[in-house]
């Protein structure tokens, strides 16, 4: 029997069409009603109930949080999905794998991606120090730990951004491949897709808008839009290099240009006026 929980939303999309390949045309915006599957593993709730699965010690040559060679014990994350999900009501193609960390990060990747992929959900350090089950992370001067469970891959390469690596995590999701988009896409300013783009990519992992993306950071939308209490120049030179602002920020540097820091805060001036439906 399936354990996972499963949600069922019927909302609302858009899909942007054209009346005739003239540029001078209006587009035509037409409603669909779609029904929407959510669904969550509680992986601290399987692990209790020893529902992970078969366990093995996986080695990781380049571990991409630790920046060296690891080993760890895992289970199988894709089979894990296999045995308590029924794959066969639900397109991979058109579906997203979220993954959920206890500081509310909220990566997230194609489903078929990670299906595809040799994938583990670890859940001990094998060279962790004697007496602990995880070695301490350092990052940007902070200290953090991976447990309870951490996503490795034994045959992905660090360098490939397609794959996510989250440790600290809790819950898995699967919902729809193209959910963020549907609530967040700038419909009436198409000249804003870049900085909703960009926001989509390094962004939402951590902030939320309209409480859509992760928690690690602040919803940026409402009550008030961040565009509204920062002064426009300031904001734009922070998410450029936030540890110009702030000591021991959590924030990293996204590697990002000033100009396209720009066109993250237009994307955000847009959805101040697009704020939570109380």
């Amino acid at each position: 029997m399936k354990t996972a929980k499963i949600h069922i939303l019927i909302s609302c999309f858009y899909i942007c069409s054209f009346l005739s390949c003239n540029p001078k045309k209006e587009q035509k915006i037409e409603a669909i009603a779609v029904a929407q599957t959510e669904i969550k593993l509680d992986l601290l709730d399987l692990q209790k109930k020893n529902k992970l699965g078969k366990d093995t010690v996986i080695t990781i040559e380049n571990d991409p949080v630790y920046h060296k060679a690891k080993k760890y014990k895992a289970v199988s994350a894709s089979v894990l999905i296999k045995s308590e999900i029924d794959l066969t009501k639900i397109d991979p193609k058109n579906t997203k794998i979220v993954f959920e960390c206890v500081d509310g990060y909220k990566p997230e990747m194609p489903l078929e991606l990670f299906l595809n992929a040799k994938s583990f959900l670890a859940f001990q350090d094998v060279d962790a120090p004697k007496g602990s089950e995880w070695e301490t992370i350092f990052k940007d001067g902070n200290h953090m730990n991976a447990a309870p469970f951490y996503i490795v891959y034994s045959s992905v390469s660090e360098k490939d951004t397609r794959y996510k690596w989250p440790y600290n995590l809790v819950r898995i999701y699967l919902e729809p491949l193209n959910k963020s988009t549907l609530e967040l896409f700038p419909l009436k300013n198409r000249k804003l897709e870049s900085g909703y783009t960009l926001f989509k990519n390094q962004c939402i992992t951590c902030h939320s808008i309209n409480g859509i993306g992760g928690t690690m950071g602040p919803e940026l939308n409402y009550p008030k839009s961040v565009t509204e209490y920062w002064k426009e120049k300031e904001l734009v030179n922070y998410i450029v290099n936030p540890a110009s602002f702030r000591n021991k920020v959590k924030m990293p540097t996204l590697g990002i240009s000033k100009q396209q820091s720009q066109e993250i805060v237009d994307y955000l001036k847009y959805m101040s006026e697009h704020k939570k439906s109380n």
